[in-house]
C-alpha cells in the first residue's frame, strides 16, 4: 500500500499478518447483535468475515518519515517468539523485507514508539541473534510511556516470564538492558511534527501519537479502538481493555479530538481501507475511509 502524505511528511502501513479472529460477542462484552447488523453491510468483507461474522484484524506498523527522522509506531508480533496464541506462535514472516521494500532499512530507524506494551505491539523491538534477543533497530531509541512501562515492570515482579504473554521478557527488557529505551511523559516531543497524548484504559498508559504538518494531521491510536464498529459504538470496549469504563471514555475523547482536528485516524488493527476521517453524526460518529487510488 502506497505512502500517504501528511504535509511534507509521509506515513505508510507495513503489515505483518491479517485475518479473521474473534466473533464480536466474544470481543466486546457490551456487544449488541442488532446494532452490529445495522452496520454489517459496509464491514463485509474487509472488516467482517462473510458467513462467520468473525472480526477481521490486521497487525501492522506505521512508518512515519518527517524529513528529520524515520519513526516506527508499534512493532507487531515478531519472529520466532513463543506465544500462547497458536496464530502468533513462532512466526516467520518477511516483515523486515517488507519494511525495506518501502524504503525503511532497519538501520535507518531513528525512533521506535509503542502506543502501549501489549504483545502485538512490541514484537519486532527485538530479533533473535545467536540465541539472544537483541534490539532489531540498532540505531534507534525506543520510546516507552513511563506509566505504561511502570505498570508492566510491576507485573513482572509477580508474573516473571509470563508477563504480557512473555513479550515483556523477550521484546521489552532486552531493549532496556541494551540502553536503548527512553521513558517518556506525554509532553515529550521527539520530532517537531510529533506530539503525544494520553488515552488510558486499554492499558494504564496507552497513548496516541499525533503527526501534524502543512495543515494536515494524522493520529496513530494503537488499541484505543480495535475495530471500526467502535467508531459507531465507542462504549464497546474490548475484552482486552484493563479498565472497560475508562477505555470507553478515552475512545470517545479520541473520536471527538479527531473531529475537532480533522486528523486522519490510523489505528493499529484496521485492515483493508485502514485509515479514515471521523465525522460527527448527532451524538454519534461515523468514519469516511481514506481510500488510496
Amino acid at each position: 500500500m502506497a505512502a500517504r502524505a501528511i504535509g511534507n511528511a509521509t506515513i505508510e502501513k507495513v503489515e505483518e499478518i491479517c485475518g479473521a479472529g474473534f466473533k464480536p460477542a466474544r470481543m466486546f462484552p457490551k456487544f449488541d447483535q442488532e446494532a452490529f447488523d445495522a452496520q454489517k453491510s459496509w464491514m463485509v468483507p474487509d472488516h467482517v468475515e462473510p458467513g462467520s461474522d468473525r472480526l477481521v484484524g490486521s497487525v501492522h506498523t506505521w512508518v512515519v518519515k518527517t524529513g528529520k527522522h524515520t519513526i516506527l509506531i508499534d512493532t507487531c508480533l515478531g519472529n520466532h517468539k513463543d506465544r500462547h496464541n497458536p496464530g502468533w506462535n513462532k512466526l516467520n514472516t518477511p516483515f523486515l523485507e517488507r519494511l525495506q521494500a518501502c524504503g525503511c532499512h532497519p538501520d535507518s530507524v531513528d525512533f521506535v514508539m509503542c502506543t502501549h506494551l501489549h504483545v502485538d505491539h512490541v514484537g519486532w523491538n527485538t530479533r533473535l541473534e545467536n540465541g539472544r534477543w537483541v534490539p532489531t533497530f540498532r540505531n534507534a531509541r525506543y520510546l516507552f510511556a513511563k506509566r505504561e512501562y511502570a505498570h508492566w515492570e510491576n507485573e513482572h515482579k509477580t508474573q516473571g516470564k509470563e508477563t504480557n504473554g512473555g513479550s515483556f521478557d523477550d521484546s521489552v527488557l532486552p531493549v532496556v538492558e541494551a540502553g536503548k529505551a527512553v521513558m517518556i511523559d506525554s509532553d515529550h516531543q521527539p520530532d517537531p511534527l510529533l506530539t503525544i497524548e494520553d488515552y488510558p484504559g486499554h492499558t494504564p498508559g496507552s497513548i496516541a501519537i499525533n503527526l501534524k504538518d502543512g495543515g494536515r494531521q494524522a493520529c496513530f491510536s494503537g488499541d484505543i479502538m480495535h475495530h471500526p464498529i467502535q467508531v459507531y459504538h465507542p462504549d464497546w470496549s474490548s475484552q482486552f481493555c484493563s479498565d472497560q469504563e475508562l477505555s470507553a471514555k478515552s475512545r470517545r475523547k479520541l473520536l471527538e479530538d479527531c473531529v475537532a482536528s480533522g486528523a486522519l485516524l490510523c489505528p493499529a488493527h484496521f485492515p483493508g481501507a485502514n485509515a479514515g476521517y471521523i465525522k460527527r453524526r448527532g451524538d454519534a460518529f461515523a468514519i469516511e475511509w481514506d481510500v488510496q487510488k
